[in-house]
């Protein structure tokens, strides 16, 4: 079934933003590579024609409360302005983009688009909802690296290279990463942390797919090698820390990408 009739509603309430700024700009550009990867991994997974439809919509779908937040707060940063995510699933509502499905696979995606930037997915979230949650979620970090690793840091962080070369890394995000967990938004205390948070991501990496599309990439440590070598990071206990946490994902995305494709409940 043709998703083309979503895919113009997506581009005509984009239209209405402004085109010249960089932020929605990146955003256009990160949903498109967000559902390719998602289309990836659905095809991994051996899901239905019907199922792989809606990881293609929930995938489209999955920022649109960026453009909003940018207009009216000039910011992505969510504890400054508003849960993107929330609002996207509000705003899926309001415009009835998901008119052609029914109530049941619209639910299915608004939960995936309100939940994809959560620190877990809800326990109460199972069967085929839960891997929709997880194959979105995965598809937002694979391209949330490339945007680290391709655009400026004052769109993503808001930090200028000068301000991130005076950073420390904060013990409880150097912990998690190298107990291979995500980082909490509330343990980061500078703009380093920002981007050593990304790491952290592997660790909630669902399937093999998403990793070796990861791998394959190689855009997950670029930034921070960056700061190693033409950035000139200087303090050598920073220096040790990133080359450790660098290395320790490195194991983790190898060990993630040749696990086997485990058995996955897709009822809804």
């Amino acid at each position: 079934m043709s998703d083309i009739k979503e895919e113009k509603r997506f581009a005509e309430y984009v239209s209405h933003y402004n085109p010249e700024d960089s932020q929605i700009r990146l955003k256009v550009v990160h949903t498109w590579k967000v559902v390719q990867a998602a289309d990836q991994i659905a095809a991994s997974l051996g899901l239905s024609t019907d199922q792989k439809r809606l990881v293609h919509l929930a995938a489209l779908f999955h920022d649109i409360g960026r453009f909003e937040q940018v207009r009216r707060y000039h910011t992505f940063h969510d504890a400054k302005s508003v849960d993107h995510a929330a609002l996207g699933a509000e705003i899926l509502k309001q415009e009835d983009f998901l008119k052609d499905l029914s109530q049941d696979q619209q639910a299915q995606v608004i939960e995936a688009v309100r939940i994809h930037s959560q620190y877990a997915i809800p326990q109460e979230d199972k069967g085929f909802q839960r891997v929709l949650d997880q194959i979105i979620r995965d598809a937002d970090k694979i391209d949330i690296f490339r945007v680290a690793a391709t655009e400026s840091p004052k769109d993503t962080s808001g930090a200028t290279l000068e301000t991130i070369d005076q950073d420390r890394i904060s013990p409880l995000v150097y912990q998690a990463v190298m107990e291979e967990r995500s980082v909490l938004r509330s343990d980061r205390r500078s703009h380093l942390d920002f981007w050593i948070s990304f790491l952290g991501f592997v660790s909630d990496l669902n399937y093999p797919a998403s990793a070796n599309l990861v791998l394959e990439q190689n855009d997950w440590q670029k930034p921070l090698k960056e700061m190693l070598t033409s950035y000139q990071i200087t303090d050598p206990a920073t220096r040790s820390q990133i080359e450790d946490l660098l290395a320790k994902t490195k194991t983790v995305l190898e060990q993630k990408s040749k696990n086997p494709v485990q058995s996955i409940s897709t009822e809804s």
